[in-house]
């Protein structure tokens, strides 16, 4: 079965708090720059059942590495409390494309992992943010991998075919199954 377009959603916003008497919420964003907020008509708000539901946005106001939401039907503080731990999506294709050579995560996720030989290694499970450093979590035949991302070792993504292509130094691929071993020993 083919997902929607846009599906999945991609995560921009979590509801911190409310300010003010209007509704208004402060959200911690999930992008590069806050003031991306202010680019969008409408956000979707995840529901109990994991259905998306619109919600049109009034107003934007940034605060620091936040933002401040006045979103349509949320006027009194009690209607914007209810959104309090709530999270904020955007399709896929209302992202603002990266720039040349990045990615976002969500664009790594499920990419077929492959040595530079084609031997096939895994899938990427996600990407964990590592301050400057991101490390991609492989899911192998021998448990996962942690490959970061840096052009020596993630050599070549080919978006058509979704193969990324690395070329990681010895004895990286059994890392983590020495130190799973370890643990469980």
């Amino acid at each position: 079965m083919n997902s929607p377009p846009g599906w999945p959603p991609i995560l921009i916003a979590e509801v911190d708090r409310i300010r003010g008497l209007r509704g208004e919420v402060v959200v911690t964003v999930h992008a590069d720059d806050p003031s991306r907020m202010a680019r969008l008509e409408r956000v979707f708000l995840m529901e109990a059942d994991g259905s998306l539901r619109a919600v049109r946005i009034e107003g934007v106001k940034r605060l620091g590495e936040r933002a401040v939401l006045k979103l349509e039907g949320y006027d009194t503080p009690e209607q914007g409390r209810t959104l309090v731990g709530r999270e904020f999506f955007i399709p896929r294709e209302a992202s603002t494309p990266a720039p040349p050579g990045r990615y976002y995560a969500y664009q790594l996720e499920g990419l077929d992992v492959r040595l530079k030989d084609g031997t096939p290694v895994g899938t990427v499970r996600e990407v964990l943010n590592q301050g400057p450093q991101s490390l991609l979590v492989v899911t192998t035949a021998r448990g996962e991998a942690l490959v970061p991302v840096v052009p020596s070792i993630c050599v070549h993504l080919d978006e058509e075919q979704r193969i990324m292509t690395i070329d990681p130094p010895d004895g990286l691929l059994e890392l983590n199954e020495a130190a799973a071993r370890r643990a469980d020993g």
